[in-house]
């Protein structure tokens, strides 16, 4: 694909599938030096809650926090949201790719209703519904990102959007210290 910006953006599902190993360098990850001065930096809650802004060698990413785990249902598969929104072979642009939006809203209504479905497709009915969330994210590439979260108070989920919400996209978000219940 070349040098500079692929021409294929990701689709939320080849974001998920990613492995975090081949974004983050241990030795360089979070060395955010010469990150512009319009990059958002901090994440809003309760995304501050599960996740964490980490600089890599490809770009900022959004990650689970330390005791956290963001995996996709059904065995270890770690989940990340990078700002360059790539298909394959991400560029070495370190603090060049970040994200310039960064906004979590509480959803009610129809909204909420209509995301609540399609992450709860195929779920056993639940007494009590979670609080829900619309991540809004926007690279400075010019793409945009929009995921829904539903927060348990001691786990969550989330779901990617495009169009429409794919049940296929969701993924948990675990605190390991906490037993489930």
């Amino acid at each position: 694909m070349g040098k500079g910006w692929p021409a294929k953006l990701l689709s939320p599902l080849a974001i998920v599938a990613l492995g975090l190993g081949a974004f983050i360098s241990e030795a360089q990850a979070d060395d955010c030096t010469g990150t512009p001065a319009d990059a958002v930096m901090a994440l809003p809650q309760p995304l501050a809650k599960w996740g964490v802004l980490v600089c890599t060698p490809y770009g900022h990413i959004i990650s689970n926090r330390k005791g956290w785990i963001w995996s996709n249902p059904g065995g270890y598969s770690p989940v990340f949201i990078p700002s360059q929104m790539v298909k394959e072979n991400p560029a070495a642009l370190g603090n060049k790719s970040y994200f310039i939006k960064i906004e979590m809203n509480k959803v009610e209504g129809d909204e909420f209703r209509s995301a609540y479905a399609a992450y709860h497709e195929g779920f056993a009915p639940e007494q009590t519904q979670p609080d829900g969330y619309r991540l809004d994210l926007a690279s400075i590439s010019g793409e945009k990102l929009k995921l829904y979260f539903f927060d348990y108070g001691t786990h969550a989920w989330a779901i990617w959007c495009t169009k429409e919400c794919a049940p296929s996209s969701r993924f948990m978000i675990l605190d390991m210290s906490k037993r489930p219940t």
